[in-house]
This record gives structure tokens, C-alpha cells and sequence, in this order.
């Protein structure tokens, strides 16, 4: 196993105070607090702005991409739909139509290679369809229908866990072609929940357990199981819009308190900060992008809604301690 000093030519330092001219990468051992620090790169205090109004007013629907590149599909709008649209920065535009009517699902992956599966219609869907940037394919058939459920990672390295309607407890892993349940399933069943990260490092965040519950809980997948994450949610809530870039990043955007909320979380791997609110509360909104640019478009409030908001949250450098957590 390479050491540090293996990987970058040098000692960590030990030093009786921080550094004052700290670089980004720099670590090193302070002696006075008998802690353990680095220098990285995180998110500064991010704002709200508007961005291009949907088409037609829904919620339920499943997105994937980037706050500039993104799909969202499906949905309700008074009647569960087939419509899917394009987002790039601006505006949205239509693009094909998925095979199957249907809200509550979710996605993930990239504009030009990501996916959405699951959902309800008359009843709890289990099959997946894949967007290649210009149509729409089917993919594998979940071994447990499920719908609002937590989702991270690509079309070819997918994972969902959780959902709807029992609640959930299964992990179930996707490879491009088809879904595998995996021995590791949450602490607990819930739905209406967050995802953010990988197929073998992701984060589960919130949502419902039992029925009609809220939870702040936070859960780490290291590719095999579920661990408690010691960093819980300020506000216990479900059904919100979701982003984040990986296990230590992630951003809550609205949902369900109790009513409709407009409260926006974000996480840094080491704690949960309360940021700015939305200007329009809302639950079941489709969110995409990561903890530092994203956006949330449509939702519930519980009047449907075509509002879309966009996140940025601006880089600054930090230091950090290092834990064993």
C-alpha cells in the first residue's frame, strides 16, 4: 500500500499551529490540538436564481445530467405522462417520449447515456429506459418495483435503494443491461428519499420510515453495505428534489415537512448546512446536478408547478480535519 510520502515525495508535517500559507493538497499534523488537517477544495454560501419554466406544470418526475445538459421525464401533470424535455441552462425543449405513463420515478447518469426507471401508473413499474441523446430504449426490469426511491451513479454503474410503497428496504445495482438485487439492503425501509455519489460509494439521505414519518437519517454505501453516517439532515423531510456529485457531496432542494417546503440543504462530507431557500416551496420537484450547481424544476405546493430554480454554489478552498467517521 503506497504511503503518502510515496505519492507525494514528502512527510506530512508536524507543526504546534496551521500553516498560514496553506496550499490546496497540503497535509499535516497539529501538535496543539492533536489533530489532522488537509487542505481541499469546497462550496462557499451558494444563491437561487431562476431559470426557464417547463413546458406544462407537474411534478413526479425523474432527471438526470447537469444543471446545463439534463432530461427530465415523465410525470404527473393531472394525469400520469410519457413527455420528456431537455434542459440547457435556459430553457427546456421537448425530446422523445418514454414507452410508459408514469410519476414517481427517478433517474441517473448523464444527457447522453443515463436512464430512468421505476415509478407508478395503475400500478408499481419496474422496467428502466435508456436515453442515448437522442431516443429512448428499454432497459432491464427491476427485481423490486419500486418508485420515489434514492438513486446515484451512471447508466453502466447505477444503484437505487429504498422507495415506495412498502416501504423499501433493497439495494439493487444496474450494469447497463439489467438490475441485481444486492445482499446489502438500508436500516430501514423508506421512500421518498436522496441518493448522491457511486455505485460503490453513495449516500442515502431522508425520506419516510414508517408511513407518514419523516427522517433526518443518513446512511454510507461502500459497495457491499449500509452504515450509519454519523451527519445527520438538519430538517426531517421527503419527497424532495436531489443532487450531488459523490458520497461527500450532496444538496436538498424543497420537499415535504409537512407541508411543502422551500429549505435547501447541503452536505460536505462532514456536516449539513442550512442554505438559502427556494423563492417557490415545493415537493416532489426533479432535481439534477451537483451540490455546487444544480437545479430543481417543477413539483407541488401543492398546487402543481413549472417553476425551475437554479442552484451555484460558488468553489472556495477549506481545511479540514481528518476523523475516522
Amino acid at each position: 500500500m503506497a504511503t503518502y510520502y510515496d505519492i507525494f515525495g514528502q512527510k506530512v508535517q508536524y507543526l504546534s499551529s496551521d500553516p498560514s500559507d496553506v496550499q490546496v493538497g497540503q497535509v499535516w499534523y497539529n501538535s496543539t490540538s492533536n489533530t489532522a488537517k488537509f487542505r481541499g477544495v469546497g462550496f462557499g454560501t451558494g444563491s437561487w436564481a431562476s431559470g426557464g419554466n417547463l413546458p406544462e406544470s407537474k411534478n413526479g418526475m425523474g432527471a438526470f445530467g447537469v444543471q446545463t445538459d439534463a432530461i427530465a421525464a415523465g410525470g404527473y401533470n393531472g394525469a400520469d405522462v410519457t413527455a420528456s424535455q431537455s434542459y440547457d441552462g435556459t430553457s427546456w425543449t421537448a425530446t422523445p417520449s418514454l414507452s410508459n405513463q408514469r410519476r414517481g420515478l427517478r433517474g441517473f447518469g448523464v444527457s447522453t447515456a443515463g436512464a430512468v426507471a421505476g415509478g407508478e401508473h395503475t400500478s408499481i413499474i419496474g422496467n428502466t429506459e435508456e436515453y442515448n441523446g437522442s431516443s429512448w430504449t428499454n432497459g432491464g426490469t427491476m427485481p423490486t418495483a419500486a418508485y420515489i426511491y434514492g438513486t446515484a451513479g451512471t447508466l453502466t454503474a447505477g444503484i437505487a435503494f429504498g422507495g415506495a410503497p412498502n416501504p423499501i428496504s433493497a439495494t439493487q445495482l444496474y450494469d447497463g443491461t439489467s438490475w441485481t438485487t444486492s445482499p446489502g439492503s438500508l436500516p430501514e425501509g423508506r421512500y421518498g428519499l436522496g441518493g448522491s455519489g457511486t455505485q460503490t460509494a453513495a449516500l442515502a439521505f431522508g425520506g419516510a420510515s414508517p408511513p407518514g414519518s419523516n427522517t433526518n437519517t443518513v446512511s454510507d454505501w461502500n459497495g457491499t453495505a449500509w452504515s450509519s453516517n454519523p451527519h445527520s439532515m438538519n430538517t426531517s423531510r421527503r419527497d424532495f428534489g436531489f443532487a450531488g456529485s459523490s458520497q461527500d457531496g450532496a444538496i436538498i432542494m424543497g420537499g415535504q415537512e409537512g407541508s411543502a417546503s422551500a429549505v435547501t440543504e447541503t452536505y460536505d462530507g462532514g456536516s449539513w448546512t442550512t442554505e438559502s431557500s427556494m423563492s417557490t416551496a415545493r415537493a416532489a420537484s426533479a432535481g439534477a446536478g451537483s451540490e455546487g450547481v444544480s437545479f430543481a424544476a417543477g413539483g407541488s405546493s401543492p398546487s402543481l408547478q413549472n417553476v425551475t430554480e437554479e442552484w451555484t454554489s460558488p468553489s472556495v478552498n477549506v481545511t479540514k480535519t481528518i476523523t475516522t467517521s
